[in-house]
């Protein structure tokens, strides 16, 4: 119904674009631009053309895909013409033509792929990823490709982003809480592919995912994009997984410290004659996590000593296979393909939220799988784009928490609890919930002219979840997981795009709808279950512009007023420990960013402001037992950053940028449930307000042969102590602190054959520094790693 809908009220724009673009346009005028000009496309390396690639003319917006030879041909004026040409798995060219009246020109521009020459390490990538960076969006691109034969995770890589802060309560497979400029959790939006990444299940978390089986990383920073189509509050992260268009295998393995082994796999068999395709991915991970932490462990006379152990209940592993089907670079079609996948994750539960507890059985697991059907097409009609998605997923979870043992830290069973049973609740569980996603995408751009565009998108989800505890279910009247809740959400948008004055300025204006209703049951503090329905829609806005006075400089300014809707699980509690509260309304936002970059070709560098202002802000308070989210907090946030990049030579790079963000308690006193004022202004409690990172790269061809490459490299990210609590209470010597640390890391890889066998290795925290994302939580300490990747092209 959407598709129809959209496609009826594009349908009468394209038509009016098409008509102002040939149909309406006066004789003379047509006479005066009838010189033809012929675009050839081919592949940089084999010479070979490549039909399907979109060729755009700037001056008018217009856009053709390229025949099978490689070519397409426009009506253009005389006088100077810009073409620009993308293709999927290809850097985009630029290049420019002189046309004369009455005289056909032709230009042939020659696309380089994406998997070649990629020895420098940036934080900007190729293609659309540049296209990014000079758009009005305030957006930073992290190009994920240099890191191949690397070790790190994509947390990692992540957290060296500018005004991002990744927080892990252990090893591989650790909860990841994700901020960005102040405002966290469940507040940032991740997609995959434009796609929420909720939708798959956990087996394709953020801290999981193999950075070889990825392109990019686009950071969002307060204003996110129509095309998302994301209720985000403070921003949101899109994973662009990898797109070449050409035969090729990947494989990776990795083995570290703490029993890791990480195996990854992807490929993809091209027929270029018919555009058919196939291809297909997946991973293996597991750790034991068993690294050495400060505990305090129950001496045999019962007093607590201060000891260091290993972890011994923490193992992780996790799995995903996946596979696609289609046809790519079709005169119908850019892409059309169905995807299915599987995906799995199995974790031991080692202690509470401040390892105050060890758990020595308790854990959870859970497998997804699903199916996509996903189309894309350049110039549908002239001057519209189309993309399109719809998937589906099953996501089965189960915890498992029956242990009457009573565990110390260093792995003891000190003593059995008699009457209930249970690390986590107290009286056990076997949780088990199934829930059941589909979502719908439909995101269409129309060229209006030269410079300007209409840019709609529009994405609903569906989700239902029940499930059944038997042991809860014998001890309480009814068992609440067996209930099943609904949630059904809209997000749509529409944005205006427009550039002017050469390129030199650009602007969106946006508007948004944000809508969900909720049906399910939940649990009153009598004890009592309630059937509750709730159905609510909100608006949101943004503005965009973009200022390049030289070729050198960029300015960009920005703001939003954003919304975030509940989720499944702040409406309805998660069985266990969180009461529903569908009542539950949305957190809101003004965020505004100002940008001002610089760049180079041996330096750059970048300085930005931001100001957030929360109201609404979801708050689940602190409880001996069960607690519900609930609409308490209102927050402000000022801040800064800066980055800078050095590379004097193609050898060398160095690149340096620092966060500071000022996060407020503006929450009235009516509002806080405390007893004054006095946290009114108060810095937020348990958030970083200062972190920074430094990265030097050092490569070197043709060491020990030709086509042989030498790679080290140094990591360090610094972050400054902050508070648990909040700072106006207690004495600042005996305040709970998270510690100031500095984590550094070393590594060296060598590549041969054109990089088609590479092996690294790396030591990660090198000075064994105590690590702290969360406090008392530490993460592990120095680790060594050695990886081997083997990547082979099949040539045209």
């Amino acid at each position: 119904m959407l598709l129809l809908l959209l496609t009826g009220w594009l349908g009468p724009v394209a038509a009016v674009a098409q008509a102002g673009s040939g149909a309406g346009t006066p004789p003379a005028v047509r006479a005066a631009c009838a010189s033809v000009l012929t675009v050839r496309v081919t592949d940089h390396e084999t010479g070979q053309p490549l039909p399907g690639a979109t060729v755009r003319l700037l001056e008018t917006g217009e856009a053709l895909a390229a025949d099978a030879a490689g070519n397409c041909r426009f009506q253009a004026c005389p006088g100077t013409c810009q073409v620009e040409v993308r293709l999927v798995g290809y850097r985009a060219e630029t290049g420019r033509v002189q046309l004369r009246a009455g005289q056909p020109g032709r230009l042939e521009l020659a696309l380089r792929a994406t998997a070649q020459e990629l020895t420098a390490v940036q934080v900007e990538g190729q293609s659309e990823a540049t296209t990014l960076q000079r758009s009005a969006q305030a957006v930073a691109v992290l190009d994920l490709r240099p890191y191949y034969g690397q070790a790190f995770g994509l947390t990692e890589l992540v957290n060296r982003v500018p005004g991002v802060r990744i927080r892990q309560d252990g090893g591989l497979g650790s909860n990841a809480n994700l901020s960005l400029n102040g405002l966290g959790g469940k507040q940032v939006r991740v997609f995959l592919d434009g796609i929420p990444l909720e939708f798959y299940g956990r087996g394709l978390g953020l801290n999981v995912l193999p950075v070889s089986l990825l392109e990019r990383v686009e950071v969002y920073r307060g204003v996110t994009p129509v095309s998302l189509g994301a209720d985000a509050l403070g921003g949101a992260l899109n994973v662009i997984t990898r797109r070449e268009q050409f035969s090729y295998l990947d494989a990776s393995y990795e083995l570290s410290a703490f029993n890791t082994h990480k195996a990854a796999l992807n490929g993809r068999y091209v027929l270029p004659a018919s555009g058919f395709y196939v291809a297909g991915n997946g991973f293996y991970n597991r750790a034991d996590n068993d690294y050495q932490v400060q505990a305090e462990v129950i001496s045999p006379v019962g007093t607590p000593e201060k000891q260091t152990v290993r972890r011994f209940h923490d193992q992780f592993s996790s799995y995903l296979g996946r596979a696609e089907i289609g046809w790519q670079d079709r005169p119908w079609a850019d892409k059309l393909a169905l995807t299915v996948f599987g995906a799995g994750v199995d974790k031991q539960l080692q202690h509470n939220v401040q390892m105050l507890q060890a758990y020595g059985a308790a854990r959870y697991a859970e497998t997804s799988a699903g199916a996509a059907l996903s189309y894309q097409k350049t110039a549908l009609r002239p001057g519209l784009d189309v993309r399109a998605y719809a998937g589906y997923t099953r996501v089965a979870g189960a915890l498992t928490d029956t242990s009457r043992n009573i565990y110390n830290w260093d792995g003891r069973i000190t003593e059995r609890r008699r009457v209930s049973s249970g690390e986590i609740v107290g009286i056990g569980s076997l949780l088990a919930l199934t829930s059941h996603t589909g979502v719908a995408r439909l995101n269409a751009t129309q060229a209006l002219g030269a410079g300007r565009r209409l840019v709609a998108n529009v994405l609903g989800s569906s989700f239902r979840r029940a499930g059944d505890d038997a042991i809860i279910a014998a001890r309480q009247e009814r068992d609440y997981a067996r209930d099943a809740t609904t949630l059904r959400k809209l997000v749509a948008g529409l944005a205006y795009e427009h550039d002017w004055a050469g390129g030199r300025w650009g602007s969106s204006t946006a508007v948004k709808y944000f809508g969900y209703q909720s049906d399910g049951f939940g649990k009153q503090d009598s004890g009592l279950y309630l059937e509750t329905r709730q159905a609510r829609q909100w608006l949101g806005a943004n503005q965009l512009l973009r200022w390049q006075p030289a070729p050198a400089w960029v300015l960009k300014g920005s703001y939003e007023y954003a919304a975030r809707l509940p989720d499944e699980y702040e409406l309805f509690g998660d069985g266990v420990l969180v009461r529903a509260n569908p009542a539950l309304k949305a957190e809101t936002s003004h965020n505004a960013n100002l940008e001002v970059r610089y760049a180079r070709p041996t330096w750059s560098a970048e300085v930005g402001g931001f100001l957030r202002a929360a109201d609404n802000v979801i708050y689940q308070p602190p409880s001996i037992r069960d607690t519900q989210n609930q609409n308490l907090l209102k927050a402000r946030t000022l801040g800064a950053e800066a980055a800078v990049r050095y590379a004097p030579v193609p050898a060398l790079s160095l690149t340096l940028n620092a966060t500071y963000q000022d996060v407020r308690s503006r929450t009235p006193l009516g509002q806080s449930g405390a007893a004054d004022a006095r946290y009114f202004n108060a810095r937020m409690p348990n958030l970083p307000y200062f972190f920074g990172n430094a990265e030097v790269q050092l490569s070197r061809a043709n060491v020990g042969g030709a086509d042989r490459r030498l790679s080290a490299w140094y990591q360090a990210s610094y972050v400054q102590a902050f508070y648990l609590y909040w700072a106006t209470d207690g004495f600042a010597a005996t305040k709970a602190t998270i510690p100031s640390q500095l984590v550094q890391h070393l590594g060296l890889s060598y590549a041969l054959a054109g990089e088609r066998l590479t092996l690294s290795a790396e030591v990660h925290n090198l000075a064994d520094a105590p690590a702290y994302d969360n406090f008392n939580v530490q993460r592990p300490g120095r680790s060594g790693h050695l990886k081997l990747r083997a990547f082979l092209r099949k040539n045209s």
